[in-house]
């Protein structure tokens, strides 16, 4: 859900934590978009990955992604999506950014496209005519960065993403204000793909549900932003469902 770098920095210690606790090789691989992750998935290239909610909807409408487990963060296991401007911004709702130019996420992102889009047409408008100008930036982090830089006038952002780099004391989000915020979406999961061995799929389970219960994933989940890894409830994700449905 962010650019390599920050990425690359969260999940090093994961990737080599669960290399030891599986007994094999564990190799971390990043892609620009949610499609591309969900192509590596489709075709068994990789076995696990995090992924958005909404890249895990079309995942199992396109070839039967399965959810593993779902992180726990500050004791919730939700999120959602912000609506950022610039401080000095006038703009009081996404309404108000009718005409404006605006930073997308990513296609498939849920909080980064899927919410807004969904909005403008709860307005009666449609989405192609609403903002001036849009653009995608394929990660929230550059899309904070885009409202912050003067790029596009406004985003739409993960809340996760945007209330670490807050945590963070990041300067792009010192210059921004949240003027809207969604309903509740189940925390992006993470999913493994259909075809993936029953024993693999089994440890992996076992490794993530228990990382909370011994030091070094403890230390692990504490770089991640996260408290802990639950079983699925496949109820979280019905308000995103509804929401993905609206668009088609």
């Amino acid at each position: 859900m962010t650019s390599p770098t920050w990425t690359l920095s969260h999940f090093s210690e994961l990737e080599s934590y669960l290399a030891v606790k599986l007994h094999r090789p564990v190799h971390l691989k990043q892609r620009r978009t949610y499609a591309e992750i969900n192509e590596l998935l489709a075709q068994s290239r990789i076995q696990m990955a995090f992924t958005c909610t909404g890249g895990y909807i079309a995942g199992r409408r396109d070839f039967g992604l399965e959810l593993l487990t779902v992180p726990v963060i500050k004791g919730h296991s939700f999120y959602r999506s912000y609506i950022v401007v610039r401080k000095e911004s006038s703009a009081k709702s996404l309404a108000d950014l009718r005409g404006r130019v605006f930073a997308y996420a990513d296609p498939l992102s849920l909080s980064g496209y899927i919410y807004p889009a969904a909005r403008i047409k709860q307005l009666g408008f449609c989405q192609k005519e609403f903002f001036r100008h849009v653009f995608f930036t394929e990660s929230h982090d550059k899309s904070i960065e885009a409202v912050a830089t003067g790029l596009a006038d406004g985003a739409a952002v993960d809340s996760l993403i945007f209330n670490a780099m807050r945590a963070a004391a990041d300067p792009d989000v010192s210059k921004l204000k949240v003027i809207e915020k969604s309903e509740k979406f189940g925390m992006p999961p993470v999913v493994v793909a259909p075809t993936i061995d029953h024993e693999l799929r089994y440890k992996l389970l076992k490794v993530m549900l228990n990382m909370n219960k011994n030091a070094a994933g403890r230390a692990v989940l504490k770089q991640l932003g996260m408290d802990r890894f639950i079983l699925p409830d496949p109820a979280l994700y019905r308000s995103a469902f509804l929401l993905n449905k609206g668009l088609e």
